[in-house]
């Protein structure tokens, strides 16, 4: 990566999950349409091991702050991972890189709680709470957009914010920060003094003789989820004048600017113009969604992620953030850095801002008038002119010479029960990381459906370990995970001749490359695409996801969305959304938009497809089911104890013989 400056990442341990309705938040909405998730210990613990690795290769993360679009002491287990991070503290051994400094960012809310305060204590951890104000009205209105809740919203969090001050004042809290946002600019300068006053005599009174205080200078924008009168930046410049340095009630105040704790000098904020070609200031540092993708601040329903941590270093993803130009998710946003104003200093840097942009963008067109836009090492499905067409991406791939793929095999049905266990296990371990499953003794995810004849697994494998699955499950007798959760939305699409096919059980290996993911995801899709259409007769492919991927789906595969987000039970209630493709009208969208996709998922293996009968397809899945799922239900003996009665009998229907 081109950046020199020390880094602040902002970790999302509960995403879309929040105790209270601030104003200038879509979370509790009608218009959100994010993730709702609690963060997995998987994706906490690899977050920690990539800070440990840039420390080690000299990368300095300064700060992380436990934030996020959501209440992080709602977390079930926020104790666990904040010993976590107190650990990574406790045992810090990289002498050349300090460590950074760990803080909760909390609405305060649940401070009382047991438990939650002794957690602070006992890691180091930095304490932060959010209050805008202490007038009840206005408190009210900020973070509940009722005025007439302040006062008991107030009751609540005010006993925790004595009990912060009195271990502060006693030094067995690390530090104290009050923020003073949500950032309302006109309540919080209407209300300031009077808040400077209750929280100075409210130290004073428990022996602090400090408070620190944190403003925000714009409105969190929200990626336009949430629209602000206050277009402005507003850097209090009067207030500092009058506060900061000052004693009141005999208690000094402290103040900066958030810009501070993630840009420490101007020389840093020049670092950030040459290194970055959109040099925004949201998007300078890291935001780690629960699900580990990293995400601008500001772009609360993860539409646009840039990398994950799961499977990309520090390095990589900073490498994402300086490569971005603004796209759809900045053109909604009244915080790119062309649009500052307000002060000297914002005008100044939207004016730099816009030259650099202006010139990465000539830089772009430069390079794209010299290089065929499909030699991009980010493309899937990229290839040179000079490369004629292949019937496998794998096989094309080869051909460019992109060596870190060449042990990843095409999509196919597995070969053994060993591999269909390999492949029930990365389901497993992939529902675990994203909080869709439950602990289970056999490490393994295996559904009645995958039980079934009427469905089939395919796997890829890399070195010969699987590194990705899905499943296509044909329709019998309204048998599909769907229809449990979106019975009406299927029956409207069902028609006379039509025959409806599920996808489901999708895992990719976390530990391969991004590139390889990507590659990995379309050889699955191809083969569920082959063997769905050409070879089950298949109309309509459906599906059930996760809601911040529809975006994707919609754009790459041509699905569109049939209904509205419900929650799974099946997946520890997280949000799902029904998906649907016409593999007709399918085809031919692609044949229009993307021709090389056309030709990749209809078109390749067409005719041998053609020469291979059904008949001898369902004979051969016949007696490969009943064989492998013997052999699978003799090696768990619990497995069909997780069956209702109904599914044991459907499962005799189909393999008399089974024991």
């Amino acid at each position: 990566m081109k950046t020199n400056r020390a880094i602040s990442i902002n970790n999302s341990l509960v995403h879309g999950i929040c105790n209270y309705s601030c104003r200038l938040c879509s979370i509790n909405t009608d218009s959100y349409d994010g993730p709702r998730e609690f963060q997995s210990y998987t994706v906490t613990k690899t977050l920690i091991q990539r800070v440990l690795q840039s420390a080690e290769s000299g990368i300095h993360v300064r700060y992380i702050a436990n934030s996020g679009d959501g209440e992080p002491t709602l977390h079930p287990e926020f104790n666990e991972r904040i010993r976590m991070f107190g650990e990574m503290l406790s045992e810090w051994s990289v002498s050349a890189i300090p460590p950074p400094e760990v803080s909760v960012v909390t609405n305060g809310s649940r401070l009382d709680k047991p438990g939650i305060m002794d957690t602070f204590l006992e890691n180091g951890i930095s304490l932060i709470i959010s209050l805008p104000t202490i007038i009840p009205e206005s408190y009210g209105l900020i973070m509940a957009n009722d005025s007439n809740l302040g006062e008991a919203m107030l009751s609540i969090t005010l006993p925790g914010v004595e009990k912060a001050m009195e271990y502060r004042a006693k030094e067995q809290l690390s530090k104290l920060y009050f923020h003073i946002s949500p950032p309302e600019t006109e309540i919080i300068r209407h209300d300031f003094p009077e808040t400077i006053d209750y929280l100075t005599r409210l130290a004073r009174k428990k022996g602090l003789g400090e408070i620190e205080l944190v403003l925000f200078p714009a409105t969190s924008n929200r990626s336009g989820l949430i629209r602000s009168n206050i277009v402005t930046v507003d850097m209090y410049k009067d207030l500092f004048r009058r506060y900061n340095g000052r004693t009141v009630n005999d208690v000094n105040i402290r103040m900066k600017l958030v810009l501070k704790r993630f840009f420490s000098s101007t020389g840093e904020i020049a670092d950030l113009v040459r290194s970055f070609k959109f040099p925004c200031l949201w998007n300078a540092n890291f935001f780690i969604a629960a699900d580990g993708s990293s995400i601008c601040c500001n772009d609360q329903s993860a539409r646009n992620p840039l990398g994950n941590i799961l499977s990309d270093s520090l390095d990589s993803l900073m490498q994402y953030k300086e490569q971005y130009m603004p796209g759809q998710i900045c053109s909604g946003c009244n915080q790119s850095p062309e649009r500052l104003k307000g002060s000297a200093e914002a005008v100044l840097f939207s004016f730099i801002a816009k030259f650099r942009m202006l010139s990465a963008e000539i830089l772009n067109r430069y390079s794209a008038s010299s290089d065929s836009i499909f030699e991009q090492k980010e493309s899937l499905l990229s290839e040179k002119d000079t490369v004629k067409q292949s019937n496998s991406r794998v096989e094309e791939v080869k051909q460019t010479g992109e060596n870190t793929i060449d042990t990843i095999s095409d999509a196919t049905l597995p070969e053994s029960i060993d591999e269909m266990k390999e492949a029930f296990r990365l389901i497993y371990d992939t529902y675990i990381s994203s909080g869709f499953q439950k602990p289970d003794p056999s490490s393994m995810r295996i559904s009645f459906h995958n039980l079934l004849p009427t469905s089939s697994l395919i796997t890829v494998r890399k070195n010969g370990n699987v590194c990705g699955t899905l499943t296509i499950i044909q329709e019998s007798d309204d048998r599909l995970p769907i229809n449990e959760l979106f019975n009406s939305e299927i029956s409207k699409i069902r028609k006379k001749d039509s025959l409806i096919c599920e996808l489901c059980s999708l895992a990719v290996d976390t530990s391969i490359t991004r590139g390889e993911s990507r590659v990995v995801l379309l050889s699955l899709f191809r083969k569920a695409f082959i063997l769905s259409h050409h070879l089950l007769g298949c109309t309509d492919l459906c599906m059930m996801i996760n809601p911040h991927h529809c975006d994707y789906y919609q754009k790459e595969f041509n699905f569109e969305k049939i209904g509205q987000v419900r929650h799974y039970i099946k997946v520890n209630d997280a949000p799902a959304v029904p998906m649907r493709l016409d593999l007709i009208k399918g085809a031919e969208l692609f044949k229009k938009s993307n021709p090389r996709l056309y030709q990749y998922f209809f078109i390749d293996d067409h005719q041998m497809i053609k020469e291979r009968s059904f008949h001898e397809l369902y004979n051969y899945k016949k007696i490969y089911n009943v064989k492998y799922i013997n052999d699978l239900v003799e090696s768990q003996k619990d497995l069909l104890t997780n069956l209702t009665e109904e599914e044991i009998r459907i499962l005799h229907s189909f393999y008399p013989e089974l024991r």
